[in-house]
């Protein structure tokens, strides 16, 4: 029992001399980036071959763009990995003759293999993919084809070996097995040693340096450190329909009413809204429609007087596929009780009572 005025010293957090970070308690990011790169040109690696008339052999020859961002973040001895990227495989195609695999070569044809859009906020999901040839010709055509029937399938489970191997811990795998004080291996924050049988795992490597995509500064959204005061949300959602039908959605107080299945005060126009019975309420900024919407938010349980800034912009590659995307900053770091779950109850908030609501109530499911 503690003396009145003193703390008492099980709940007290020391800094360490040797700045071990001891069970992974503290937050830690590495960058994924570079190993995302060394992991696609392993596991997207195919060699298919198609007999008939003509011999068709297929091969990827390795990854010609990458762009984005891939992280892994620990904290409390949790992994959080999180990814975007656009990525391109190149490939080759022989058409050689008599349908043998020693005849011939014919013709040999080279094209990509293109994926706009690889993100955490899919995984599990088949990826958009579109396979380019480089040329126009019948031989083009055919072995472009064959990547669709047979390659894409095999290059959606290496993208799902991927996304399973950056949730287990990527580049440094699971971490550095816990450590206790007395430098032995503990089994978690209080734990008094390792388990009989249990696997010590390879200390982490240095942090990779991206390459020719250059340094980028690491993300700051929904899994920014708690250290940090404020936060920002970052997504992209798609739908099959036109940006205003999604302004619609969201500024039409009876749309916002029909798919909240709650009170809301909202119009398309400059001016102060509410929703979900008042849950959600601030200030519309800026309507421009079928383009852009800025809106100062928050929730009801912050802190009195905290708004975030929420930038909502949309992007209509061909009419009927829309993609939305959000940006919402100054985020806080706990809500007006302390608690710490503003981040995921926020953008959880977004996904599932907002944006897949109105895919299910007006029928824009992507």
């Amino acid at each position: 029992m503690a003396k009145l005025g003193e703390g008492d010293e099980r709940w007290i957090v020391n800094e360490r001399g040797d700045g071990a970070n001891v069970n992974n308690w503290h937050w830690q990011e590495k960058d994924a980036f570079e190993w995302a790169r060394d992991r696609f040109n392993h596991l997207l690696v195919l060699t298919v071959a198609e007999g008939g008339e003509h011999e068709v052999f297929l091969r990827t020859t390795g990854v010609t763009t990458l762009k984005g961002e891939a992280y892994v973040n620990r904290r409390k001895g949790k992994i959080i990995a999180g990814y975007e990227m656009e990525l391109k495989m190149a490939y080759t195609g022989e058409i050689r003759e008599g349908g043998a695999a020693d005849g011939a070569v014919l013709a040999t044809v080279t094209g990509n293999v293109h994926f706009p859009y690889i993100a955490d906020e899919n995984v599990g999901e088949e990826p958009e993919a579109k396979v380019l040839a480089a040329g126009e010709g019948a031989h083009d055509d055919k072995v472009k084809e064959l990547m669709r029937k047979v390659g894409l399938p095999l290059l959606f489970k290496g993208v799902a070996k991927f996304e399973e191997e950056l949730a287990a811990g990527g580049p440094g795998g699971e971490g550095d097995a816990p450590v206790s004080e007395s430098g032995k291996p503990a089994d978690g924050p209080g734990g008094s040693g390792a388990k009989e049988g249990g696997n010590t795992k390879n200390s982490e490597k240095d942090e990779v340096k991206r390459g020719s995509d250059g340094g980028k500064a690491s993300r700051t959204d929904k899994t920014a450190p708690l250290s940090r005061k404020a936060h920002t949300i970052k997504m992209t959602e798609r739908f099959f329909c036109r940006p205003q039908d999604i302004c619609d959605a969201l500024l039409d107080g009876g749309r916002v009413m029909h798919f909240s299945r709650s009170p809301a005060d909202v119009k398309p126009a400059p001016g102060p809204f509410t929703m979900f019975d008042g849950n959600i309420h601030g200030e519309t900024l800026e309507y421009v429609p079928g383009v852009r919407i800025v809106q100062n938010w928050r929730f009801r349980n912050w802190a009195e007087g905290h708004f975030s800034k929420v930038t909502i912009t949309f992007r209509e590659p061909e009419p009927g596929n829309c993609f939305v995307d959000l940006v919402q900053d100054n985020v806080p770091e706990t809500d007006g009780f302390g608690n710490e779950s503003v981040m995921d109850t926020t953008e959880t908030g977004w996904k599932e009572q907002i944006f897949n609501r109105i895919r299910q109530v007006f029928g824009y499911g992507a």
